[in-house]
């Protein structure tokens, strides 16, 4: 029809083999989403396939994607529809100091729709997240979906993609090396894990370490680095193990 908005609705009822593509700043960011509402902002991400247009995802789609039966898709669809304009990104920059830092926030969504009867979601990406999305030639991130598919965490989620950020070589290994604060940055650690550096390796480094090497077949060494006797910075060695995904297949 003249004039209405074409939205992307494209039936894929597996979204695995699709590929996630967003800006290194976003991967940085702190995004603030649940582990359903990543799910859902994430396949999305990967169906618009870098275009400007807003995306469907149907509760089939998210339960095939996702491997949960179709009742629990329809729920998660409709507890994150309502959260989601409360969602945004925080990137920090023009960092001078710990104490001396702009955050910049933008929301992930301008408009979204939820259908109830046919169980379905309709999502429009901001105009100011739409640049970290779309056409990037350089410094983006990409992975595909089902690598993050069957991961249960969004710290694992999370170090998932500070690792694809890095990983350059053909030979799938590479090298991250992070500032502690960067680290809990994109982790949105809580102060108490900020205060007690146990307290983020055990609740979130070594629980995403393990979930990462058991489902997604990486190699995962890494070490804390300290200025005294204050942990400043974190070292990853990572590389993925295609001979384990050959054997598990």
């Amino acid at each position: 029809m003249k004039g209405k908005k074409t939205e992307s609705i494209t039936m894929t009822l597996n979204l695995r083999g699709k590929n996630i593509v967003m800006s290194n700043a976003i991967t940085r960011a702190a995004q603030s989403l649940s582990l359903a509402e990543k799910r859902i902002i994430f396949a999305a991400i990967a169906k618009m396939g870098g275009q400007y247009t807003p995306i469907k995802i149907t509760a089939e789609e998210y339960a095939n994607t996702f491997g949960m039966p179709l009742k629990q898709a329809y729920s998660q669809l409709k507890i994150a529809a309502d959260n989601f304009f409360n969602r945004y990104i925080s990137f920090r920059i023009n960092e001078v100091s710990e104490t001396d830092v702009d955050v910049w926030k933008i929301r992930w969504l301008g408009a979204y729709k939820y259908n109830e009867g046919e169980a379905h979601v309709v999502l429009s990406f901001t105009p100011q997240v739409t640049p970290y999305l779309c056409e990037l030639e350089e410094n983006f991130t990409k992975y595909q979906l089902s690598q993050a598919c069957g991961l249960r965490s969004v710290h694992s989620w999370r170090l998932l993609e500070l690792f694809e950020q890095m990983n350059t070589h053909k030979d799938n290994n590479g090298w991250l090396s992070i500032s502690l604060d960067d680290f809990h940055h994109a982790m949105e650690s809580p102060e108490s894990y900020k205060k007690t550096f146990g307290l983020l390796r055990e609740r979130v480094i070594e629980p995403a370490v393990k979930e990462l090497t058991e489902k997604d077949n990486w190699i995962i060494q890494w070490k804390p680095l300290k200025r005294g006797k204050k942990v400043v910075r974190l070292e990853f060695w990572f590389q993925k193990d295609e001979q384990s995904k050959i054997i598990k297949n």
